[in-house]
């Protein structure tokens, strides 16, 4: 590790080819989380340009940072957080930013190439945008303020309309969130979210099932909590057909679960290690994304669709606007009733193997390679 005086060297993990470009990753989520959609996209630009990687500000104070190569053609940075509450107070941001871009231009100062692009994830980043010479992406994977309390959904708004405007390109994750983005005089260019068919292959090994063989086993990977998370709708389910086992994998909020207390065959595992979840899966007879419909955040695109698909198992999903485009593989039911009915009927599937194939040949269509191509073309238009 280095701190953020540091020279990159040359040799090092993260190194590429000598006098690469760079492409600065303002990210909302850390690097440390490892499989989200943040760092499925760094790993594609980095087949092409050198990346760091930057984590958000902490909420409290932070006094040092770090730099390190973590992959190759990937640098990760901590940058100090001289300010707590960024996400809630806009001075304070500001002053994270600008503290931020300041240790940053000097650690590239002592590095080949230059900064051919600003990559921001995060709407607090917008102020980033103007302090380096760059084109700018901005990739909306979610709508920030649907994250927050009420009295900071103002302030993470106003962050969106800005970065909205900084960008040169702007990107969406899903069919349904151009809609719903501020009109900077820029169409939003939809780049799903897609898996890495590598990983979540249908052959390898498989975890212990909770319940017998001869008892149907229902997989959910995902947070289980009040925002996405249809607690209420397993809830029904379960109750509705006691010989099935839901087996939710993931962290839990004590109100995402509550609907779900003392029902005998829901299981609640808590986070499974990425590298495990396959193995998991692989366990269960039929997957489910059960998120709600018609509210403030049903525009998500959720890649765990196509996780579950590259393991060829049947998916009943509810319909979100972003997977009516999957119909013809995915079981999209809506209330109690008919999402059981789906269940029944992926249970019941008599041609299992050759609709398991199908569901791989979409999965592997709509993997992150897939969209780096995809990426990469987008990027030639933008990029001089």
């Amino acid at each position: 590790m280095t701190d953020l005086r540091s020279q990159p060297r040359r040799g090092a993990p993260g190194t590429v080819a000598a006098g690469g470009d760079w492409v600065v990753y303002f990210s909302a989520t850390p690097w440390r989380g490892g499989a989200h959609r943040q760092h499925a996209l760094a790993r594609q630009l980095a087949t092409r340009y050198r990346v760091l990687f930057v984590d958000p500000p902490g909420l409290r104070i932070r006094p040092g940072g770090t730099i390190r190569p973590v992959e190759t053609g990937i640098w990760h940075a901590v940058p100090p957080t001289p300010a707590p509450l960024g996400r809630h107070l806009s001075l304070a941001n500001i002053v994270n930013r600008r503290v931020a871009v300041g240790v940053l231009r000097r650690w590239l100062g002592h590095a080949a190439g230059r900064v051919r692009l600003v990559w921001l994830d995060e709407d607090l980043a917008a102020p980033c945008a103007a302090r380096f010479a760059a084109a700018v992406v901005y990739d909306a994977a979610d709508l920030d303020w649907t994250f927050t309390r009420w009295w900071n959904r103002g302030h993470l708004r106003r962050s969106l309309g800005r970065a909205v405007a900084a960008a040169d390109l702007v990107l969406a994750s899903s069919t349904a969130l151009p809609a719903r983005m501020p009109d900077a005089g820029r169409t939003p260019v939809v780049l799903p979210n897609a898996c890495d068919p590598d990983h979540f292959t249908p052959h390898g090994p498989v975890a212990p099932r909770p319940v017998a063989p001869s008892r149907p086993l229902v997989g959910y990977s995902g947070a289980i909590d009040t925002r996405a998370f249809d607690g209420d709708l397993v809830a029904a389910v379960a109750r509705a057909q006691p010989d099935w086992t839901f087996l939710l994998v993931g962290p839990h909020t004590r109100a995402g679960r509550a609907p779900l207390a003392g029902l005998a065959n829901v299981l609640l595992t808590g986070p499974v290690p990425y590298a495990d979840l396959p193995a998991t899966l692989r366990a269960c007879d039929v997957t489910i994304i059960p998120y709600r419909v018609g509210g403030r955040i049903d525009y998500v695109h959720p890649k765990k669709c196509y996780e579950y698909l590259a393991l060829g198992k049947p998916v009943v999903a509810t319909p979100l606007p972003a997977l009516t485009r999957l119909a013809d593989v995915v079981h999209l039911a809506d209330g109690v009733d008919t999402f059981t009915t789906a269940i029944a009927t992926a249970l019941a599937d008599t041609a299992a193997s050759e609709q398991a194939t199908r569901r791989r040949a979409v999965a592997t269509a709509n993997s992150w390679a897939a969209r780096g191509d995809e990426l990469h073309h987008l990027l030639a238009r933008t990029v001089r």
